[in-house]
């Protein structure tokens, strides 16, 4: 885990690169099929959700949710607990502002649109916790810490 302000932006760059590339991939197929075409969609609409997913996490979902999870969580709980009731409140908050502006992008503000995002929803947390819990969080705390050893990156001032 980042342990500075400096590593927490290299490791939500990392994290929200590689969640939003299976996200947005996920999104456009689930919406258009699979096929070279929706992949090339998806390709597309990478920067302009990256961006966008990057400004949740940094600015709304990552202060929420580890707030939450200092109320909830005690020091002594198991190791196992920690990660996945602070993924499943960084993957909620996201999924739920990341399926909102899916909707509007892939769909628009339709006079079904609170139907569509409300439908989303479950089927984005269906893919993202798990990825989060399983392969997203171990992966790149792995290649976190190869990149970055424990006190490489400069200490800031938090």
């Amino acid at each position: 885990m980042p342990i500075n302000k400096k590593e927490k932006l290299v490791y939500t760059f990392l994290m929200v690169t590689f969640m939003a590339i299976i996200m947005t991939t996920y999104y456009v197929v689930i919406a258009e099929g699979f096929s070279v075409e929706s992949l090339k969609n998806a390709w597309l609409a990478f920067p302009l959700m990256f961006c966008v997913a990057f400004l949740c996490e940094w600015f709304i979902v990552a202060n929420i949710a580890m707030g939450i999870s200092y109320k909830v969580l005690k020091e002594n709980d198991p190791l196992m607990k920690k990660i996945l009731i602070t993924a499943f409140l960084f993957v909620s908050g996201m999924v739920i502002l990341m399926s909102f502006f899916g909707t509007a992008i892939f769909n628009g503000f339709t006079s079904d649109f609170f139907m569509l995002w409300i439908q989303a929803i479950p089927k984005n947390f269906a893919l993202a916790f798990p990825l989060q819990v399983v392969l997203a969080g171990p992966f790149i705390g792995f290649v976190f810490r190869k990149l970055f050893p424990v006190g490489t990156i400069v200490h800031s001032v938090d």
